[in-house]
């Protein structure tokens, strides 16, 4: 009996500060779907890695940072498949809509919040047949 196919989806996590990194990490690393490619407290260095790599299926982008997450998202979007503002700032969430974010997420967040939005965005796309 052949064993299931799992899918995996890339993820990388920009944001200035490293404890909400490691705290995304966390909840990301117990989820056996997902492959973390990158964390980056320096916005630039995240951009240039996703330049590189190439598409990535999972963003997650703070906002407040020296270079706003809403101009990032500008530039990297079309190599995003999903991207996930999270952020403690509720007054970005019109902004992060206008550039597409797929999901607006406000700290602290936590794992079942984050695990509801992943599963939405995937079911979505299943819906959609994508």
């Amino acid at each position: 009996m052949p064993k299931p196919h799992f899918i995996h989806y890339t993820c990388i996590i920009i944001d200035d500060d490293q404890i909400s990194i490691d705290i995304l990490k966390a909840y990301i690393m117990r989820m056996k779907e997902f492959i973390m490619v990158a964390t980056f407290t320096d916005p630039i260095a995240g951009v240039k890695a996703i330049s590189e790599y190439g598409e990535i299926d999972f963003l997650f982008l703070d906002i407040a940072m020296e270079v706003s997450g809403i101009d990032i998202a500008t530039v990297i979007r079309d190599q995003v498949r999903y991207l996930v503002f999270v952020t403690a700032y509720e007054k970005y969430a019109l902004d992060a809509f206008k550039v597409y974010g797929d999901k607006f997420l406000v700290k602290p967040i936590n794992q079942e919040k984050m695990q509801a939005a992943i599963a939405d965005l995937i079911r979505r796309d299943n819906r959609k047949g994508t």
